[in-house]
C-alpha cells in the first residue's frame, strides 16, 4: 500500500492479552468453612447431621395431620439446634480470615497472623479491640494464633451475639424470596390456606440452609456474591455442602407430589420438607463427613472465548459456505 494512504487507515487496536481479558471476569474470592479444633466441634458436628433428620422423621405423621401447626412449632427446635451447631462447631463472622489469599478478605473479617500497628494507650480503636477480643477470647495470641484464627473459637460469651444476630438475619431476610421462588416454581396459590405454609416452608428452608451462611459470612457484600453465584467451595464443616443439599433435595421432593397416588402424605408441603431436610443431611455428610470436594467450587464462572479463535471458525465457516456455492453451481451447469 502507497505510503502516502496510509494516515487514511484507522489505528490497529493493540491486541488484547489474557489478562486483560480476565480482569474483566469476576472471580471468587472466599475460603472454605473451617471446623472448630475444639474436642466437642468434630463430635457434635456429626450428632447434629443425625439430630436432624431424626427429628423431622419423628414429627412426620404429626405434620402430614396438621402442616401448618407443626411447621410452627417445629421452626423453634429446629431453630435451636442450627444455633447450637453454629456456636459449637462454626468460627463466627469477624473470627476467621475468609478471602482467599491474593484476593480481598471480606468486611468484618481479620486474622490473628496479620501485622497490626503499634499503637499508643488510648490511641486504638474500638473496633479493634473488639476484633482482637473476638479472635482471641480476651487471651493474647500464641504461637498457635494461625489455628485459632482460623477456628475463631473465642469464649462462649463471644459467640452468644453473633448467633442472635444471624438467627435475626435469617428469620427476616430470606423466607419471603425463597417464598416467591417457590410460588414461580409450582407452589399452590388455592386454596389461599397454602400460602402460609409457603411461607413457613421458607422459614424451614432458610434457617437449614442460610442460618450458618450468616453465621460463618455475616452480610459481606463479597461472600453473599459468591453465595449468589453458587460459588463457594465446599467445606469440612459442611454448610456449604448442607446448602446446595437443601435446594436440590427440595427439588427433587416436589416430584412425589406429582404422582395420583392420592396419598395423604403428598399433600403440600410434605415431601418438599422432607426433601430439604434429606438433601441438607446428604450434603453435610458427602462434605462434612467423608471430606468429598472440599476446597472446590461449582463452577458458574463467566468465559470468555479467543479472539483469534473466533476469527479462525469465521474464516472456515465462510470457506466452507463458499464451496457448498461453487459445488451448486457447477450441479446446475
Amino acid at each position: 500500500m502507497s505510503p502516502s494512504l496510509t494516515h487514511l487507515l484507522p489505528p490497529s487496536a493493540p491486541p488484547t492479552t489474557t489478562a486483560q481479558k480476565s480482569h474483566r471476569l469476576l472471580t471468587p474470592t472466599t475460603n472454605p468453612i473451617p471446623l472448630l479444633s475444639s474436642p466437642w466441634a468434630k463430635r457434635y458436628s456429626y450428632i447434629h447431621t443425625v439430630l436432624v433428620p431424626v427429628y423431622y422423621y419423628l414429627r412426620a405423621s404429626a405434620l402430614i395431620a396438621d402442616p401448618f401447626n407443626t411447621l410452627l412449632s417445629d421452626l423453634g427446635v429446629v431453630a435451636l439446634l442450627q444455633c447450637l451447631f453454629c456456636a459449637i462447631c462454626l468460627p463466627h463472622a469477624g473470627g476467621w480470615v475468609s478471602g482467599t489469599s491474593g484476593g480481598p478478605i471480606l468486611e468484618g473479617s481479620a486474622s490473628l497472623t496479620a501485622a497490626r500497628p503499634k499503637t499508643t494507650k488510648g490511641s486504638a480503636s474500638a473496633t479493634g479491640s473488639m476484633r482482637r477480643k473476638n479472635l482471641t477470647g480476651g487471651k493474647s495470641a500464641t504461637k498457635g494464633g494461625a489455628t485459632a484464627g482460623a477456628g475463631g473459637e473465642g469464649s462462649w460469651k463471644g459467640r452468644i451475639t453473633p448467633t442472635l444476630f444471624s438467627l435475626i438475619l435469617t428469620l427476616t431476610l430470606p423466607p419471603l424470596p425463597l417464598t416467591l421462588i417457590a410460588l414461580v416454581l409450582g407452589a399452590p396459590l388455592y386454596p389461599t390456606s397454602s400460602i402460609p405454609l409457603t411461607l413457613l416452608l421458607g422459614l424451614h428452608v432458610s434457617v437449614l440452609a442460610f442460618l450458618p451462611l450468616f453465621y460463618t459470612h455475616g452480610v459481606s457484600s463479597s461472600a453473599w456474591r459468591d453465595v449468589s453465584a453458587a460459588w463457594l467451595p465446599f467445606d469440612a464443616a459442611g454448610v456449604w455442602g448442607s446448602s446446595v443439599g437443601a435446594f436440590l433435595g427440595g427439588w427433587v421432593g416436589a416430584i412425589p407430589m406429582a404422582l395420583d397416588w392420592d396419598r395423604e402424605w403428598q399433600k403440600w408441603p410434605c415431601t418438599v420438607v422432607w426433601g430439604v431436610v434429606l438433601g441438607q443431611a446428604i450434603g453435610r455428610v458427602l462434605t462434612g463427613g467423608l471430606g468429598w470436594g472440599i476446597g472446590k467450587r461449582i463452577d458458574l464462572s463467566e468465559k470468555e472465548e479467543d479472539d483469534e479463535y473466533v476469527a479462525v471458525e469465521m474464516e472456515q465457516r465462510g470457506d466452507a459456505h463458499a464451496e457448498n456455492r461453487t459445488d451448486k453451481e457447477v450441479k446446475w451447469e
